[in-house]
């Protein structure tokens, strides 16, 4: 069997470890794949992902007790993003569920399989109020040889649907399509693009690749790493452990509460997140921007008041997008609003006047293009509402 890294070797792709796997970190200079996710497409192999099937009658209510979002909510075809917490309310990694007539996929790009089936056997174990009869069969999808590509960008849907019809177009957000060559094709993204997540077995998706590849060879389509999340997520934060895990895993801190659902039964963390959202937080992330030319933001910086250290830089990356650079920062409530004044950011390389400014830093292009009436390729349609 042909995998997906004999293809990246073949093409000379530079390999980096992510969440215990080898997965390209990039096939060309990080400008050619950003520019690729925020204006067209990139096709990125998302094998790092861990996928763990939880099937039988009983795998609602065990899936439904580990996750913070409440999986009631979806049926066959449709899938939700959820965070798992620690008992004490903390976030430990983020995952996709999908469901299925027969049970659940979980998808997670920094939670291993093991880890994940761990988790579940110990909620069994321990978890005497979930009524479960039957113990759900667990396994992780690597015995299945499954793995995972993502198709990412503003006309990703044009090229996908070259492939795979119309149906692709009208694919709403969260839900998968099985398709003829028995993938599950999961409309999904944390980027704020059209992103299109293939799952299956490994033979089924080189075929797919070399596919996309042709077929996107028209839409300017370029190959990827995943180190182009180094920069989108900072301009779309979403829940990146690399980023945030030397700060905080406080949800609230981290305005992430919106993954909380407060008001379904008991899961894990539950009353310690319930508590922690009443008392609410010392500290908050926003986003901050430097007003004066700066030559970099880096972890650690502060962020100051009149003198007074009132926050710290998370994470600070140079945006082509917006040709500058922007930052995450975590920073005392009292002063933790967007588009306010009066902050500076001491830097290695000096105090520079700063700006907070709202989360995401970007009004994507994504949400400026209609798949039923703008057109990569079709010159007599738009490429976009500009």
């Amino acid at each position: 069997m042909i995998a997906l890294h004999d293809l990246h070797l073949e093409k000379n792709a530079k390999i980096g470890v992510y969440n215990g796997k080898t997965v390209p970190s990039s096939y060309n200079a990080p400008e050619i794949e950003y520019k690729a996710v925020r204006e067209n497409a990139l096709l990125v192999d998302y094998s790092h992902m861990s996928i763990v099937s939880v099937m039988g009658d009983d795998a609602w209510s065990l899936v439904n007790h580990m996750i913070s979002a409440d999986v009631s909510i979806i049926r066959d075809e449709q899938g939700l993003y959820s965070l798992i917490l620690n008992e004490d309310g903390t976030i430990w990694g983020d995952v996709y569920v999908l469901c299925t007539d027969e049970g659940y996929y979980i998808l997670s790009e920094n939670l291993s399989s093991t880890d994940i089936i761990e988790h579940l056997n110990n909620i069994l174990e321990s978890a005497q109020d979930l009524d479960i009869q039957e113990n759900p069969e667990i396994k992780s999808m690597d015995a299945e040889h499954w793995g995972a590509i993502m198709l990412e960008g503003p006309y990703s849907w044009e090229i996908l649907a070259e492939i795979y019809g119309f149906d692709i177009i009208g694919l709403p957000y969260h839900e998968y399509m099985n398709t003829d060559d028995d993938l599950m094709a999961f409309r999904c993204g944390k980027h704020g693009e059209f992103a299109y997540l293939l799952i299956g077995k490994q033979d089924t998706l080189v075929t797919v690749w070399k596919q996309l590849l042709e077929k996107g060879e028209k839409f300017n389509l370029k190959t990827g790493g995943l180190d182009y999340q180094k920069t989108i997520r900072v301009e779309n934060p979403c829940w990146e452990a690399s980023i945030y895990e030397n700060y905080s895993r406080n949800p609230i801190e981290l305005q992430m509460q919106w993954a909380v659902q407060y008001d379904k039964d008991n899961f894990v963390g539950k009353s310690v997140v319930e508590e922690l959202s009443c008392v609410g937080a010392k500290r908050k992330l926003v986003g901050i921007t430097p007003l004066s030319e700066c030559i970099d933001l880096t972890s650690d910086d502060k962020v100051l008041v009149k003198g007074e250290e009132v926050g710290v830089i998370v994470k600070g990356v140079y945006s082509l997008a917006r040709q500058s650079f922007i930052a995450l920062a975590l920073i005392d409530s009292e002063y933790a609003y967007s588009d306010i004044e009066g902050f500076d950011i001491k830097t290695q390389h000096g105090v520079v006047a700063a700006k907070t400014h709202n989360v995401p830093f970007l009004y994507n292009f994504s949400m400026l293009v209609n798949p039923t009436e703008h057109s990569y390729i079709d010159s007599s349609k738009p490429k976009s509402a500009l």
